[in-house]
This record gives C-alpha cells, sequence and structure tokens, in this order.
C-alpha cells in the first residue's frame, strides 16, 4: 500500500486511524467529484441559506458535535452558529476555508485531496489566509459562486466537515435539473 506522506516524511494518518494513502484520496477525490451537480442549485435566497444552516445545526445538535457552522450570501453571512467546545479558533478556520473554496470554486476538501495526491505543499497559498482542509463547499449558481456552507470542527475524520455540510446542504436544496 503506497502511503501518503506529509512534509516531514511521515505517512499521514487520519484521527479514526485510517491512512491517508493514494487509494483514500483517490476514491475520496471521485466522491466528492460525484457531488459536484448537488452544489448547483437554481437559486440561493436568504431564507434558503438560513434554512441550510438550520439543518446544519440540526444535525449537529442530534449527533452532539462541537462545530462552528457559516452560511454565506456571496459575502454576508447569512447564518453562523458556534456550538459548545468550539472556540475563536473555529471561526478563524472557517474563514480561511471559505477563502479557499470561493478563490478555487471548489469544495475545500476537494482542494485537500488534490494537494495530497500531488503531493506537493501549496507554497504559494497563504496560510493566513488559506487552509488546506475539508468543510467549506461552494453553492453554484450556472457555475458561479453565490455563496458557501461552512463546518469547522469534527476532528475525527478529514471528510467529517465537508460531509456535515453537503448534508445540510443537499437536505434543504435540492439539485438543480441538468440541461
Amino acid at each position: 500500500m503506497e502511503r501518503a506522506q506529509s512534509i516531514s516524511g511521515y505517512p499521514v494518518i487520519t484521527n479514526d486511524g485510517r491512512v491517508m494513502d493514494q487509494s483514500f484520496i483517490e476514491n475520496e477525490l471521485l466522491r466528492v467529484r460525484g457531488q459536484r451537480d448537488d452544489l448547483e442549485v437554481l437559486q440561493f435566497a436568504h431564507d434558503q441559506a438560513l434554512a441550510v444552516g438550520q439543518e446544519a445545526l440540526r444535525i449537529a445538535e442530534a449527533q452532539d458535535l462541537p462545530v462552528v457552522i457559516d452560511v454565506r450570501r456571496g459575502h454576508h453571512v447569512v447564518f453562523h452558529a458556534a456550538r459548545a467546545g468550539t472556540t475563536a479558533e473555529h471561526d478563524d478556520w472557517v474563514r480561511r476555508k471559505v477563502n479557499t473554496a470561493v478563490r478555487h470554486e471548489i469544495p475545500s476538501y476537494e482542494f485537500l485531496l488534490r494537494q495530497r495526491q500531488s503531493g506537493r505543499v501549496p507554497d504559494w497559498l497563504d496560510p493566513t489566509e488559506f487552509a488546506v482542509a475539508g468543510g467549506a463547499v461552494p453553492v453554484l449558481m450556472s457555475g458561479n459562486v453565490v455563496g458557501t456552507v461552512t463546518v469547522s470542527g469534527i476532528v475525527t475524520s478529514p471528510e467529517g466537515d465537508h460531509d456535515l455540510a453537503m448534508a445540510a446542504l443537499i437536505s434543504v436544496l435540492a439539485p438543480a435539473p441538468k440541461p
């Protein structure tokens, strides 16, 4: 089994004990890219953004997850909740994850996976402004980023924040029909 390596040269082990090897990365990239249609919506009105945030909070409460949830329309924060067990550090992770998703127009988790797949450190990316971590998913209309759904705080798996954000988005907003 080929093991992904961190900058230090040691294998990347997820918090739940899985090795983030090339097979894991390739399977996750296929899964995340398969969700692309779910990011495309017909509209993303204020009340819809609020409903997505409320759904993410409902899921987090049901699983007793210590997370920060942030939903934006453009740059406008429509929903923000910080559950017990989070700190201001989580808010900063949200900001940097959003920057990554908006700049690259892909989920920040996909960016993380691409970076791990390439084996290169994105040294051109300012770590004070961008996070190479999952959790921010762009909301798209006609291929353009019109908002983001972001979760920060699930440290038990590299995909946890991403999956919670996607679950809330899919639950509230049905994907736009393909032309």
